[in-house]
């Protein structure tokens, strides 16, 4: 008699973490006045990527985001590779962003002596920090081999 109590008990436990996939149905999905209910399914149907879901980064009142876009990096670095690019005979490479740390590669067709390589990487430095003053930025000139 023992054995068959915590057998059913264990049963009832396990009843208990039964699959929710089982039970599912087209109202589990509804929403009330704009407020989605939230479940643990993969396929949600609420968009978790818009802007009031997700916190501004930009919590600097100095830099307020007037234009509404989602604040990422993607902004800084196109615009490193602008910066790059409309420099003559330099050609933008990977751009890295990591906190308030960019690496920039930028490259040069021809060949390069050591000190034309510091050169061009200290030219290029300056350039971007003056486009891109918030950043500590790290430039690396290569060769152009294509």
């Amino acid at each position: 008699m023992k054995k068959l109590s915590i057998f059913l008990l264990m049963l009832a436990f396990m009843a208990g973490c039964a699959n929710n996939k089982a039970t599912e149905s087209e109202y589990d999905h509804e929403s009330r006045d704009g407020v989605s209910f939230i479940n643990n399914d993969l396929d949600r149907t609420e968009d978790n990527d818009t802007m009031d879901r997700t916190m501004s980064g930009d919590q600097n009142p100095n830099f307020i985001n007037f234009d509404g876009k989602r604040l990422d990096n993607q902004d800084d670095i196109d615009q490193a590779r602008k910066v790059i690019a409309a420099h003559e005979g330099f050609r933008p490479g990977a751009v890295w962003v990591n906190g308030e740390d960019m690496w920039v590669t930028a490259y040069r067709r021809g060949n390069m002596t050591h000190q034309e390589k510091i050169d061009a990487q200290a030219q290029l430095h300056k350039m971007l920090i003056k486009a891109l003053p918030r950043y500590h930025i790290e430039v690396k000139v290569q060769e152009d081999r294509t």
